[in-house]
């Protein structure tokens, strides 16, 4: 079956003319990928992504808190002004894996490099996509106040916050079950503070394995099944005394600096005192122009196959309480 008329793109210096892709190929290999992603990421589909169509920019609206009043019989009640602020995203970035093939043969007829090249595809994208939202849930949580700006005379809009730090006393105690558990605890008592319910505003907790194993041998995560506010089920390891979900990913950019980041240097940043990092979906504002793509085409200049996967995205920090951080001192 020839390369179906939606896959038949013709660009400058290519064509579809030197072999051909069948519409089955592509889906196999978009399926590897796409499954591969479901695997590897730790937060596919935990944080929501707003489509962005028509323009590159979203916005997110932030309304300060009410104000009761006491109504008093014969007495008109004065009406009180509300905060309003804004934030916007602004996704501008295209992301791809590329695997170049002298010959289209090899991926047309072995079902195992399509497979292959699928994988590395999808675990590439899986580990960018990984660390770029941990990348803004940490630094949502180092902000000192609300990332939004209103009308009130502080600035920001009365009710909102930024997010909660947990200094560990040494660096060494990251390793220690029992101070790393009561850091956690001191750490939800300041997000707490600030109206966040670690349990009924979806907070989860991202460490790297060294910290996940640590909690797990001194039995102080459980198996169980946790229930967002959607109403979606999840099985989850969960801090046995708080019912919070643990994702352990090597993708958590704890201990190491970031530079020169594919999505600007917004998501650059120097992380080396970082253990962990708790957050709920509303700290984070995400949005996508392009979904995950594939395509293979023949590029006459090269006289080469390329073989690729790409989307376009970005995600920056919302709501800043609902984030907070764990750090070596």
């Amino acid at each position: 079956m020839a390369l179906d008329d939606s896959y038949a793109i013709v660009r400058p210096g290519q064509s579809n003319q030197t072999g051909s892709v069948s519409a089955l190929h592509l889906e196999e290999f978009t399926g590897v990928v796409e499954s591969t992603i479901e695997r590897k990421s730790a937060l596919k589909g935990m944080i929501p992504i707003r489509p962005v169509r028509g323009t590159s920019t979203i916005t997110n609206f932030a309304v300060g808190e009410s104000t009761l009043q006491k109504a008093t019989p014969g007495m008109p009640i004065d009406g009180t002004g509300t905060d309003f602020a804004k934030r916007t995203l602004t996704v501008d970035t295209v992301v791809l894996a590329r695997a170049v093939l002298p010959l289209l043969e090899t991926f047309q007829t072995s079902y195992d490099s399509r497979k292959e090249i699928g994988m590395e595809h999808g675990k590439k994208i899986a580990k960018f996509y990984d660390q770029s939202f941990f990348i803004q849930a940490i630094k949502a949580a180092l902000f000192t106040e609300s990332t939004y700006k209103g009308s009130g005379a502080s600035g920001k809009p009365a009710g909102h916050s930024g997010g909660s730090q947990q200094t560990l006393a040494a660096a060494g105690d990251s390793l220690d079950p029992a101070k790393l558990y009561a850091a956690v605890a001191n750490l939800f008592v300041k997000m707490e503070e600030k109206d966040v319910d670690p349990r009924t505003d979806d907070v989860m907790i991202a460490v790297r394995p060294a910290e996940f194993y640590t909690l797990l041998q001194n039995e102080q995560l459980i198996d169980g099944t946790y229930k967002t506010s959607e109403g979606t089920s999840i099985q989850a390891h969960l801090l046995k005394a708080y019912g919070v979900p643990v994702v352990s990913s090597t993708n958590f950019p704890a201990g190491q600096t970031i530079a020169s980041h594919l999505l600007g240097t917004a998501f650059d940043g120097d992380f080396t005192k970082v253990v962990a990092a708790a957050f709920s979906p509303r700290a984070l504002m995400a949005g996508e122009t392009i979904p995950l793509t594939t395509d293979v085409f023949w590029d006459k200049v090269t006289k080469q196959w390329f073989v690729d996967a790409h989307l376009s995205y970005s995600v920056t920090p919302n709501r800043a309480e609902f984030s907070g951080v764990i750090l070596k001192p």
